[in-house]
């Protein structure tokens, strides 16, 4: 079995920072050439969320008996992470796999792992989130359960009976 799948979830994940943090960079644009050392962001204990994630992946799976699919994913990641009172995209990869278990016609009953890097800072939005990108580095495992509905346009229509 060869397939695609894409998700979107909201989360209510937090962290923290559990001491001072400070930031600096260095800008050209602050009335040098040379470059001025301004500072980014200071305090005690930062709050990060990552208020959604979704992601895009491809699936291969092996019919272990005809009714029981075993499989691997992987793809792309996306996510929302707010710090320091400001939002961005991160994008990433992930990986996983699960099993699926067609237990009625058209109905499958799925568990699935996933895990999910989200490494990179993809819009900055011009503040101080995409200077300090490279310290904030999402990793997420998820386990979910489901139903499954399967729609099956491909089949052929049902035979009837003309008498």
């Amino acid at each position: 079995m060869i397939g695609a799948e894409t998700d979107f979830q909201g989360t209510s994940l937090t962290g923290g920072n559990q001491g001072n943090y400070a930031g600096a960079y260095s800008s050209p644009y602050v009335g040098s050439t040379t470059g001025v050392l301004s500072p980014l962001v200071t305090g005690n204990g930062g709050n990060l969320s990552l208020p959604w994630f979704g992601t895009v992946r491809g699936r291969v799976g092996y019919l272990i008996t005809p009714t029981l699919l075993l499989y691997g994913t992987g793809g792309f990641a996306y996510g929302g992470v707010d710090a320091f009172q400001q939002s961005s995209t991160f994008t990433g990869w992930t990986a996983g796999g699960g099993v699926e278990w067609l237990f009625a016609p058209h109905w499958s009953a799925k568990a699935e792992y996933l895990y999910v890097n989200l490494t990179s800072s993809g819009n900055n939005g011009g503040g101080s989130l995409w200077q300090v990108s490279n310290n904030i580095h999402p990793q997420i495992n998820v386990v979910r359960v489901g139903v499954n509905y399967h729609f099956n346009f491909a089949q052929p229509a049902p035979v009837v009976a003309k008498y």
